[in-house]
């Protein structure tokens, strides 16, 4: 009697033990269930961080657009012929100092000479600076230039102390192989010696992204003392 009360109990004892172990079992792996499915909480801060990242993504292109130079936005260079250095005038405008052509440049002078007369003091002009140098005896001047209309300015003045009467220097002046000044005389268009003046030619179509100024000898060497090319 007494054996068969202790093997009942032990029997007893190991379906306990059984069941005890897979309680655990189980436990363990509802714990495990709920440590990789994301709480509510969790999926929601996931998702935040999700569309912050796709909105800076659709945000990044706008801002890089608007970094870009506005659409247009007019074309302007300004050389100061015969100054080897930036000049900046009264006015703020930067003109550039002046370069002969050559593989790698987009503008420059075809040939000639160039001159530097120090102060002058001269009047009625905001850009005093230009008038003083010059660039002389040169065929012409080439600028690469985008596709468009455009307005030159020629800007002159007789400085040259062998100049002393109109009619002693006598020069024409073409813009993409068409007539703009013909017959040009400084010295009686300025009114005088050492007196500037400014000669502008409109509506200067570029198609094939050259802009090209001619200068033709008559009498005497031809002459300029600045050069302005804007869009229209």
């Amino acid at each position: 009697m007494t054996k068969r009360l202790i093997v009942a109990g032990f029997l007893v004892g190991a379906v306990l033990f059984a069941l005890s172990g897979c309680a655990c079992q189980g436990s363990a792996k509802e714990a495990k269930q709920a440590k990789e499915t994301p709480q509510p909480q969790e999926v929601g801060r996931v998702q935040e961080a999700k569309e912050a990242q796709q909105a800076e993504q659709i945000q990044q292109p706008k801002e890089a657009k608007e970094a870009e130079p506005a659409k247009g936005s007019k074309f302007i260079l300004r050389v100061n012929c015969g100054l080897f250095e930036p000049y900046t005038d009264k006015s703020g405008n930067v003109w550039l100092a002046d370069q002969e052509i050559a593989a790698g440049k987009e503008w420059g002078a075809v040939g000639g000479q160039t001159v530097d007369r120090g102060d002058l003091a001269m009047a009625g002009t905001n850009s005093p600076r230009v008038y003083e140098t010059e660039r002389y005896s040169m065929d012409g001047y080439k600028f690469s230039v985008p596709n468009g209309k455009y307005t030159v300015r020629l800007h002159f003045a007789e400085t040259y102390s062998g100049i002393v009467s109109q009619g002693e220097r006598v020069f024409s002046v073409s813009v993409n192989g068409k007539g703009a000044l013909t017959d040009f005389d400084p010295f009686k268009e300025a009114g005088g010696f050492q007196k500037p003046v400014v000669k502008a030619i409109e509506g200067v179509t570029v198609t094939n992204g050259e802009l090209v100024i001619g200068f033709t000898l008559n009498i005497q060497n031809p002459e300029v003392n600045g050069i302005e090319i804007v869009s229209e």
